[in-house]
């Protein structure tokens, strides 16, 4: 299957993604980091989850491929800013993997693609937005880390059509 977009909402033990191609949303889902027993678990006790981007880059044919990942924000009111700083080297994990397979990669942050809106809001906004007959593309439709990866993806591709793709874009997408 063609693909020309991969949108993440990154994590370090999993992350949400949004696949599409032509502006169509082909696949929404969650991946997880791989099984400790795998090859890939030189840390036994917790594999990093952009590990397993690996397989959903197989999984469809890329033509000009570009990757929007969600980089995290430390703000004054950060609960735990290990937490982000542990997820900014996720989002670094996840480009070098996407430019070593050809990808052009973007980084949004999340002012940037989705204001100041609670999730709650949100996640109902971008549901809207997907097309009733396209959800069984979504592996799961509650899930907020694959909405906000689709969210993340609807909005490169708004972005795209009125202008060249740039993380500091300064109109927000679904907002």
């Amino acid at each position: 299957m063609k693909a020309d977009l991969l949108a993440i909402d990154p994590g370090f033990r999993y992350f949400g993604y949004g696949v599409f191609h032509e502006g169509s949303l082909l696949e929404g889902s969650l991946v997880k980091a791989p099984p400790v027993e795998s090859p890939w678990a030189v840390w036994k006790k917790q594999p990093p989850s952009f590990l397993s981007l690996v397989d959903v880059i197989r999984k469809f044919e890329w033509s000009n491929p570009l990757a929007v990942i969600e980089y995290p924000k430390v703000h004054k009111d950060t609960p735990n800013p290990e937490a982000i700083v542990k997820l900014a080297a996720a989002c670094g994990a996840y480009t070098g993997l996407l430019q070593a397979a050809g990808f052009d990669v973007t980084w949004v942050e999340p002012y940037t693609w989705k204001g100041n809106v609670p999730k709650e809001i949100f996640t109902r906004r971008i549901l809207a937005k997907i097309p009733e007959a396209d959800y069984p593309k979504v592996s799961n439709i509650k899930d907020h880390n694959i909405l906000y990866a689709i969210g993340i993806g609807l909005w490169a591709i708004k972005k795209s059509r009125h202008r060249a793709l740039s993380p500091v874009c300064g109109e927000i997408g679904l907002v």
